[in-house]
């Protein structure tokens, strides 16, 4: 079975006289160019009113046509007793019987889903042959070569055929007026019903099925829309062929009307029935669109785009190469934000970094030189610390494992004072100014160490009577707590404390 067209509504169409199908033996093909076999039977007119093919059985011969797509098939016209096998790439295609009463356009074989996903380059080769009994007046001819395109093919001054089914073709169809009529065709009777199609082209052709069998249809006639002008075109009545013994027939391929020299631009086309009084009228019917694409030096505001307007068909045939100006501008908008936004988080981060060395670097107290302590310099200070915190004391180092019951003396024994005790910070002070220096021993005045003896002597008095008067609590929580008024001063400790 043939690969149905829906599955492949978009191909590029390349007539049998195209230079780019070679053909093997030269000598041996001719040209018809008057239609010849036109009306011979139900397959409707040849393509481009052309043929190219073998007439008469003494010779066999071959065509070769290379190109870059997923799908490709040959369309052929013959008479009399004939055959053919096709390849791609070298490789056996399926090729199929056809009913001899149809004459043209047969699908003589296509590569039905073989090339799906390939994007390099494929050769396909077209075997004639005659039989040995087959009479001289048989002919075989090659109508076309179509092929489905890479979506990156620009189409540029292509002929593009786009089936019913595509999806650049819509119907307004709210009255149910448009239907499957068979032959491949969409189609309608009832008055006022249209379809549309926006396309990027210089030319476009509209094919269709004439139908006549098993009914008779009597010729109307019905209109199109190209750019907002109107013109009406005759839907013919029901026709004979040669071989369809005097009857009346159902006959594809047939083209209804031709708008040629169109500018190469974006055109909108609508087509619809016409109201009339014709008894049993024909068909309004649509099978394919013919497109001669626009060239790739268009001027037209679509450039050289030709996408048939509405979305894209489902083998992906159809592409836009315009370029996303939106969304480059939004990127590098967005660029230059972020970055602005990176370089303000760092401005600010060291910032607050050097504030926080400045301000809070610790004066570090050297003993070992005669050098001042790093900290902070008051006005008239002469060299003293301002609010330089003294060494803390670790407060373990005076609870020794194994030395019995605890005793809060033992806190401040050896003359070790409390953390920030008046005492202690006048200690550092005196320390910090005269450490690594002889020089101030000498200077007449008090005698600064015994001022320093008394003091301690004093505070450690007024401590040692604190701590007589306190008591020791143990705490299972956290041990804060708020003295109460004239109550006796409680040393806290954590409730992982033991007295050993």
């Amino acid at each position: 079975m043939t690969t149905p067209d829906t599955a492949v509504p978009r191909l590029v169409v390349v007539d049998d006289t195209d230079p780019s199908i070679q053909y093997t033996p030269s000598t041996a093909f001719s040209k018809d160019s008057a239609g010849k076999l036109d009306g011979q039977g139900y397959g409707g007119p040849v393509f481009n009113h052309t043929l190219t093919g073998l007439s008469g059985t003494s010779n066999n011969g071959s065509l070769t046509f290379s190109f870059n797509g997923t799908f490709v098939r040959a369309m052929v016209a013959a008479e009399g007793i004939y055959g053919w096998y096709c390849n791609v790439d070298n490789h056996l295609i399926t090729s199929f019987t056809v009913d001899t009463s149809q004459v043209t356009n047969y699908i003589a074989c296509d590569s039905e889903g073989t090339l799906s996903g390939t994007t390099s380059e494929h050769t396909l080769v077209v075997n004639f042959f005659f039989y040995p009994d087959s009479p001289t007046t048989s002919s075989l001819w090659l109508d076309s070569i179509q092929y489905q395109p890479l979506p990156s093919n620009p189409l540029d001054a292509v002929t593009l055929r786009i089936h019913n089914s595509d999806p650049s073709i819509s119907y307004s169809n709210s009255s149910g007026g448009w239907s499957f009529q068979g032959l491949n065709s969409n189609a309608t009777d009832l008055t006022g019903t249209s379809m549309s199609l926006s396309f990027n082209g210089t030319s476009t052709t509209l094919y269709s099925v004439n139908f006549g069998s098993p009914t008779e249809y009597n010729a109307t006639t019905a209109f199109y829309t190209i750019d907002g002008k109107s013109t009406d075109f005759d839907l013919p009545g029901s026709a004979k062929t040669s071989n369809s013994g005097g009857n009346y027939t159902n006959i594809s391929n047939w083209p209804l009307f031709t708008l040629a020299d169109l500018s190469a631009s974006q055109h909108d086309l609508n087509v619809a029935t016409s109201y009339n009084s014709t008894p049993q009228p024909q068909y309004l019917s649509i099978e394919y669109f013919i497109i001669q694409t626009n060239p790739s030096n268009s001027s037209s505001t679509e450039g050289s785009s030709n996408s048939t307007g509405v979305g894209s068909s489902s083998g992906g045939s159809s592409s836009s190469h315009s370029t996303p100006v939106g969304a480059i501008v939004g990127g590098v908008v967005g660029g230059v934000v972020g970055l602005a936004a990176i370089i303000l988080a760092l401005y600010f981060f060291f910032r607050r970094r050097r504030r926080s060395a400045q301000y809070h670097s610790p004066g570090m107290l050297d003993l070992s030189a005669g050098t001042p302590p790093l900290g902070h310099y008051g006005p008239n200070s002469g060299g003293s610390i301002i609010n330089s915190p003294p060494p803390m004391q670790s407060v373990s180092s005076s609870v020794r494992p194994g030395s019995g019951a605890f005793s809060p003396d033992a806190l401040y024994r050896d003359g070790i004072s409390p953390p920030h005790s008046p005492s202690a910070v006048m200690d550092s002070s005196v320390a910090g100014s005269v450490a690594g220096s002889s020089s101030r021993a000498s200077q007449s005045g008090p005698d600064s160490g015994r001022l320093v003896s008394m003091k301690n002597a004093q505070s450690l008095k007024v401590r040692d009577e604190q701590l007589r008067r306190s008591e020791l609590r143990l705490h299972t929580d956290s041990g804060v707590r708020l003295p109460a008024p004239n109550e006796r001063e409680v040393i806290d400790v954590p409730p992982t404390y033991t007295e050993d």
